[in-house]
């Protein structure tokens, strides 16, 4: 019988969100933090079947079924444990590994190095407490660490001696072998005996995501480089896939909704002592695609909380080229920037827990952040400088493979342009006037209205649009704040809508919010939540007769087919907007940003569907 690798098993369930399987075979809908349905194995008719993607398994309350990725789709397709492996192979995009005829050899030895890492951070623990160890106690002092913050991270200490921990796991009955294929010893090349990896350093023991120590990393103590020294990869341990502290940090970051990605352990040891306990760290590389997944199945937009400086915010950069690729509805990443020369202990110590948190409430999201970096870019305001700042960003944006979120962060872009030097990017200014590249001409120019197509013919004003898309948007939540049960059916379109306005996108994070928070869905619950988060006076004024004269379906008495038809409507209305606004930028900056004709057709094809179907509100 073909043995599977776990780490293929592992790296298909970072991959795939158990409600990606799940929902290609039944309907599912968001409750809070989990998925919900009618259970697909047996009859009912109130939903009793849940999924939770944090925790990678899904339960029906009603028959008990329980299972993960590869169990559901046994169950529900009737296929083998190898067919269901391969199917979830299919949908993740990996390639199923080869027939290994000494795969139980391979998981035996593993068992001997998980075995090997269990005895090493007890060794290692043993040692901070012996007389040679005073170096490290001294460093843990000076870094205000506590007994209990000691013991909670498993922290230790390797003596400054060429085989310490070689002679003392040889003398348990540990292989040289397998002391070397766990990276805790080397073996040099002249035949002498093994010497260990790790000497005269604190040891922080890296977990894997079971909690179970895999790798280590050492911080030398005194002169000597490097700095920090960490385990290579070995048949347990990739650094890429894991995440310091993150079976530490699951639970508080499920409860909390929120995770913060900082630097190094001792960040993120800080920060637990100091009781914010949803903190990771990188092991000594920048972020991969392996770690955002696995961020992603915690929370939906990560904090990246890195240094001020050069280096921090090169590497913020990097994590935003590797998230672009794999943006989607519902999945993104926020930037908090730390006070220049201030690492999350500093800001603690010198500011407490409100410093930190300020710092977090002042978190940018993906596209202000890729804003700030790009504009930093540009030393004058030209007209030069300006086309280079928008190719700069629509080669960023490129990267983004879903259709509908390019779309969106491409008018978040607009909006921001728009607002800093007060045109379009895609119009150009001759003798104080606006001009649009003219389609039925060959590279004539002629004078145009004075912004975008958005619905079919008409042209509009950039400032008109945008009045026209709040006044949209406060119809929106009065229908709401009138008929809050309605927010349940809802809420994931809501979630997914781009709104430039700062007060408009934080009512629409209270809405959602409400969900994730299991707010009962009725006025009074819902007006005492936005009361909570400052929004009373908003609320106020959506639900007075200035907002809902523009749509009578928004009106509480309104009936309830009424206001289904109308939110349809709003919907359609926000998709159709995305959809013609995308076709209008590849139309106008197919000459000066190399769009095809085979993308330009395609989003005519695209467009003329929402036109021909979809209301043009």
């Amino acid at each position: 019988m073909a043995t599977i690798p776990p780490a293929f098993l592992d790296e298909i369930r970072t991959r795939l969100d158990l409600s990606d399987v799940v929902g290609l075979r039944v309907k599912l809908q968001r409750k809070g933090r989990e998925w919900t349905a009618c259970c697909p194995f047996h009859n009912e008719k109130t939903p009793s079947f849940y999924v939770n993607n944090e925790k990678g398994f899904y339960h029906c309350f009603g028959c008990g079924a329980h299972g993960d990725h590869v169990g559901f789709v046994m169950n529900h397709d009737g296929q083998t444990f190898i067919e269901s492996v391969e199917t979830l192979a299919v949908q993740a995009g990996l390639d199923m590994p080869k027939a290994d005829p000494d795969a139980a050899r391979k998981a035996e030895r593993a068992k001997g190095l998980k075995e090997a890492m269990v005895a090493a951070v007890t060794a290692y623990q043993e040692a901070l407490q012996r007389p040679e160890a005073e170096i490290a106690r001294a460093y843990i002092d000076k870094r205000g660490l506590t007994p209990a913050t000691v013991d909670h991270f498993g922290l230790g200490y390797s003596p400054d001696a060429r085989d310490w921990l070689f002679k003392k796991l040889i003398a348990q009955g540990f292989s040289a072998q397998v002391l070397i294929d766990a990276a805790l010893v080397k073996a040099p090349d002249d035949g002498r005996p093994p010497f260990d990896m790790f000497r005269g350093r604190l040891m922080f023991p890296i977990w894997d995501r079971q909690g179970n120590p895999v790798a280590f990393g050492g911080r030398i103590l005194g002169d000597g480089e490097p700095k920090y020294l960490n385990s290579p990869d070995t048949a347990i341990f990739h650094k890429g896939q894991l995440l310091y502290g993150h079976h530490l940090a699951r639970k508080a970051a499920h409860d909390r909704g929120e995770i913060l990605v900082v630097e190094g352990y001792m960040d993120a040891i800080a920060l637990g002592q100091a009781g914010v306990e949803n903190a990771v760290a990188p092991l000594g590389t920048a972020l991969t695609e392996d770690h955002l997944r696995l961020l992603w199945k915690m929370v939906t937009s990560p904090i990246i909380c890195l240094d001020g400086d050069a280096a921090g915010q090169r590497a913020a950069r990097r994590t935003a080229e590797r998230a672009l690729p794999l943006l989607k509805a519902g999945k993104s990443v926020k930037f908090a920037t730390l006070p220049q020369g201030q690492d999350p202990d500093d800001l603690l110590k010198h500011g407490g827990l409100r410093a930190l948190q300020t710092v977090l409430s002042q978190s940018e999201t993906l596209p202000a952040a890729i804003w700030r970096w790009e504009r930093a870019e540009m030393p004058r305001n030209d007209a030069g400088q300006r086309a280079a700042l928008w190719s700069r960003i629509s080669m960023a944006l490129k990267a983004v493979e879903d259709a509908s979120l390019n779309a969106a962060l491409e008018a978040d872009m607009v909006g921001r342009f728009e607002a800093s030097f007060g045109h379009h990017p895609f119009l150009k200014n001759r003798g104080g006037k606006q001009w649009q590249r003219n389609q039925s001409s060959k590279g004539g120019w002629n004078t145009p209205s004075s912004g975008l197509s958005l619905r079919g013919n008409d042209r509009v004003s950039a400032l008109d649009t945008q009045t026209l898309a709040r006044r949209q948007y406060e119809v929106l939540f009065a229908a709401f704040l009138n008929h809050p049960d309605l927010l349940d059916l809802y809420g994931e379109n809501l979630a997914t809508l781009t709104m430039l306005d700062v007060d408009l996108a934080q009512f629409r994070d209270a809405l959602v919010q409400a969900l994730f928070k299991e707010v009962t869905l009725d006025s009074e619950h819902l007006h005492a939540h936005l009361s909570e988060q400052g929004l009373e006076s908003m609320v106020e004024r959506l639900k007075g007769q200035d907002t809902q004269l523009h749509a009578g379906f928004a009106k509480p008495k309104a009936p309830k087919d009424e206001v289904i038809e109308g939110l349809e409507t709003l919907f359609a209305g926000f998709t159709h907007r995305d959809m013609q606004h995308e076709l209008q930028v590849s139309r106008v900056a197919l000459p000066a940003y190399d769009v095809s004709e085979e993308e330009l057709k395609a989003l005519h094809l695209r467009a003329k569907a929402y036109t021909d179907t979809k209301p043009s509100s």
